[in-house]
């Protein structure tokens, strides 16, 4: 045999091993946890049943349960904060497709959140008041939803810090004035 044949056969023979190693790594992504009547979101810190909507869970490497998220925007923040954990080894978010309301969907329906479609901007809100992205296992339910009600579709990936991190709760509506407050006709303002 050719000196470097032989090199070459030693080199793969040592590099198997370590190939398999990492593939069987890969195949170890736990897979997702049943909501239990004690899951609580992260953020709020209220039971994941107190809120309607899809919600996330969150595996993190040396931690035994998922930490859970109350919507899917929670869940986005999670990957995004600088505080948080980044030893993931999984992201699960409530899949919609097939659901008939998403305020009410079927909890039991998981999709890895990198794999997933979001729809944005369709006016759907999650917990708080704020706007909630909607994910979909596939970009055609994700698609035809968006074309429904409105919306933008787009992969995990795509979503910025700024869509996700960046409050757009309505402003709520002045009080009516008190009883006797006179109103300032320049500057629309009670004293």
């Amino acid at each position: 045999m050719r000196p470097s044949l032989k090199a070459t056969l030693l080199a793969a023979s040592l590099l198997l091993p370590l190939a398999a190693c990492k593939q069987e790594r890969a195949e170890a992504v736990p897979p997702p946890a049943a909501i239990t009547a004690d899951a609580v979101g992260r953020y709020c810190g209220m039971q994941l049943n107190d809120h309607p909507g899809p919600k996330g869970q969150v595996i993190v490497a040396d931690t035994p349960r998922p930490i859970w998220l109350s919507s899917v925007r929670d869940t986005f923040a999670f990957t995004m904060l600088p505080e948080e954990p980044k030893e993931i080894r999984a992201i699960y978010v409530t899949d919609l497709t097939g659901a008939a309301d998403p305020r009410n969907p079927n909890l039991d329906a998981w999709v890895e959140a990198r794999q997933a479609w979001y729809v944005l901007d369709s006016g759907a809100q999650g917990g708080m008041g704020a706007s909630e992205p909607l994910p979909f296992a596939s970009e055609a339910a994700a698609r035809a939803f968006a074309a429904t009600v409105g919306g933008r579709v787009k992969r995990f990936a795509e979503v910025t810090d700024e869509e996700i991190l960046t409050l757009d709760i309505p402003p709520a509506e002045p009080p009516p004035p008190a009883a006797g407050a006179t109103t300032h006709a320049t500057h629309g303002v009670t004293p």
